[in-house]
């Protein structure tokens, strides 16, 4: 990932981004999640994001804390499977305050340091979406000379579209899946999930800060995914 400005200091920064695990339903998730940290862990980043959807129902918790506790210098998000806003049947509302040893945002942000420069790590809730009163992602966001590298984490990848141009430097979220279940045709495929998502997987240059959107790791509604790899990634920042 090319970011304009970034300080020598960050060059070659290493982070993790992780999303959607959806734990506490069968299916062949929570294998992708295990091997998905078991990659981390050993790769060793100098960041762990994870863009929400941690839990579909409530008896994943335990598990969900014995990976996240394995993942270094973690933040994350819930997601809106977590708060069972979703049309999912098998979706249960879980109440997770905190992940320690990693840090749950919301509607917050915390300035660490990395490399000798200040990066601000910003999460957004999933329900602020639908209440207007509540910090708005544009409110997350902090001036340049207040970080050398400024990140949002967000569930939904949309929310980038309302950031103001230059808010963050990097947004990462997940929500889509890739689609899940997708139907390929020469060039393209048709994603059943989230048809006609703007961003659906990969990297998308903003006005709002350079999106990376996660494929994610477990499922939704069916315990299956065709045509829609799993995925972990790890993301090394470069000068533009």
């Amino acid at each position: 990932m090319r970011l304009p400005g970034l300080p020598d200091e960050l060059r070659g920064l290493r982070i993790a981004h992780l999303s959607d695990f959806h734990l506490g339903v069968p299916g062949r998730g929570p294998r992708a999640v295990e091997r998905a940290v078991e990659w981390v862990e050993r790769r060793q980043p100098d960041l762990t994001l994870i863009s929400g959807d941690l839990l579909t129902r409530a008896s994943g918790e335990a598990l969900l804390r014995r990976l996240v506790s394995r993942l270094p210098r973690c933040y994350g998000i819930l997601g809106n499977h977590d708060l069972a806003i979703s049309r999912n049947p098998f979706s249960q509302r879980t109440f997770l305050r905190e992940l320690e040893p990693a840090t749950l945002l919301s509607d917050e942000g915390v300035t660490i340091e990395l490399h000798g420069r200040r990066v601000y790590v910003a999460g957004a809730d999933p329900r602020s979406r639908w209440v207007p009163e509540r910090p708005q992602p544009r409110d997350l966001a902090v001036p340049r000379e207040e970080a050398d590298l400024r990140i949002l984490i967000a569930h939904y990848p949309r929310l980038v579209d309302e950031l103001p141009e230059g808010a963050f430097d990097l947004v990462v979220a997940g929500h889509t899946h890739d689609g899940q279940i997708c139907l390929p045709y020469p060039g393209g495929k048709l994603r059943l999930a989230h048809l006609g998502a703007p961003y659906s997987r990969g990297l998308y240059r903003c006005p709002g800060g350079l999106l990376h959107a996660s494929a994610g790791l477990g499922t939704t509604f069916v315990p299956l995914r065709f045509a829609a790899r799993p995925e972990a990634t790890e993301l090394l920042l470069q000068g533009a």
